[in-house]
C-alpha cells in the first residue's frame, strides 16, 4: 500500500485543460443579426451569427425551447440555391442574400424563411 501512494505521488500529474480564453476581438469577427424569420408557419424572431470569412452560420430561433441550427455549405452554389448540411446530416438549400430561405430537402421539406434586416 505504501508503495503504491509512493508511486502516485512521484507520478507526473497531468494538467488540467485551461478554458478557452475569451478575446475581447471575438466580437469583432462576429456578424450578428436579430431578424424576423418564420419556420413552416411559426413567425418568430431569429439571431443570425456568422463568422467573418466564413459561410456557417448558426440561427437562434425565440420560440418554444430557443433551439438553434447550424448550417455548413456543402458544394458550390448551383441555379436552385447553394446546398447546405445542418448537424444532422440534412441537406437544405439556400437562397436569396439580404432576405435568405433555406429549404430542407426530403422527406420533411421544412422551410425557414428570414427577412431583410
Amino acid at each position: 500500500m505504501l508503495t503504491l501512494v509512493a508511486l502516485l505521488l512521484a507520478s507526473p500529474v497531468a494538467a488540467a485543460p485551461q478554458p478557452a480564453r475569451f478575446n475581447a476581438s471575438d466580437f469583432g469577427r462576429l456578424r450578428i443579426s436579430q431578424r424576423p424569420c418564420r419556420l413552416n408557419t411559426v413567425q418568430q424572431t431569429c439571431v443570425i451569427t456568422k463568422a467573418e470569412g466564413s459561410e456557417v452560420l448558426r440561427i437562434d430561433f425565440s420560440s418554444g425551447d430557443r433551439p438553434f441550427w447550424v448550417f455548413t455549405p456543402s458544394s458550390a452554389a448551383t441555379s436552385k440555391g447553394r446546398p447546405y448540411r445542418d448537424v444532422q446530416g440534412r441537406t437544405w438549400l439556400l437562397s436569396g442574400n439580404s432576405s435568405f430561405q433555406l429549404v430542407e430537402q426530403g422527406t420533411d421539406g421544412n422551410v425557414l424563411r428570414v427577412a431583410a434586416p
